[in-house]
């Protein structure tokens, strides 16, 4: 996906704004869909970006300019830093439109999605985990998954975020020993959510700056 192949843009909050009220349109997750999910798993996985592009639908990577070429691989380079685990849980339903008209000054669709993919996945042991939402359309026979476009006002606020994004790698990269040792064993046994506590408490931070300055401290250890 460093070649410019964006996830699902704001993959977590869509996931939050969907709701547990929407499991209850899941449609059973026929063979093809479940091997599509395999083949994604695997190159998202391998962080493989020939495998990732094969899978997505051509008429979507027109996205993909020039100007905005760096904006996607920043955005992909972000949200592509974890493994999936094996035991990964499928859900497939309809696309959820509320979420597409609420985020509709950042992202639209050059092709309708005909239906919403999610992969949900739990470290085992830990309180981690996430999910990867592919918005999918059946072409040739064959399920893609069809990624959204940024319109210009998404990658204006994304260019707009940078120095913000730029502030906490420099708080993550300057904490000081033993604590940085002690949030990286934390990050890399997938618990973000203790590193985030750990940080607050050690810094007196508020916990959404804890969870930015640990978010930039994943980029930097993966």
């Amino acid at each position: 996906m460093k070649a410019g192949f964006l996830m699902a843009v704001s993959v977590m909050a869509l996931a939050l704004a969907a709701g547990p009220g929407l499991r209850a349109q899941d449609s059973p997750v026929p063979p093809e869909v479940k091997a599509f999910a395999a083949q994604y798993v695997a190159a998202y996985n391998a962080k493989d970006p020939a495998r990732l592009q094969s899978l997505y639908l051509p008429q979507s990577r027109a996205c993909i300019t020039a100007a905005s070429k760096a904006v996607y691989d920043e955005m992909a380079s972000m949200e592509i830093r974890d493994r999936v685990p094996p035991d990964y849980m499928l859900s497939l339903m309809p696309v959820n439109q509320g979420n597409l008209s609420a985020f509709a000054a950042d992202m639209y669709f050059l092709v309708k999605p005909e239906r919403e993919l999610h992969i949900d996945y739990q470290y085992p042991n830990t309180n981690d985990g996430g999910q990867l939402i592919l918005w999918l359309v059946r072409q040739n026979g064959r399920w893609m998954s069809d990624f959204p476009c940024m319109t210009e006002h998404g990658i204006k606020s994304f260019r707009d975020n940078a120095a913000a994004r730029e502030r906490y790698k420099t708080i993550a990269a300057a904490i000081k020993e033993p604590l940085r040792s002690q949030l990286i064993t934390m990050v890399r046994a997938h618990q973000i959510g203790e590193a985030s506590t750990r940080y607050r408490q050690a810094t007196g931070s508020d916990m959404k700056t804890a969870m930015l300055v640990v978010n930039a401290l994943q980029g930097q250890v993966r």
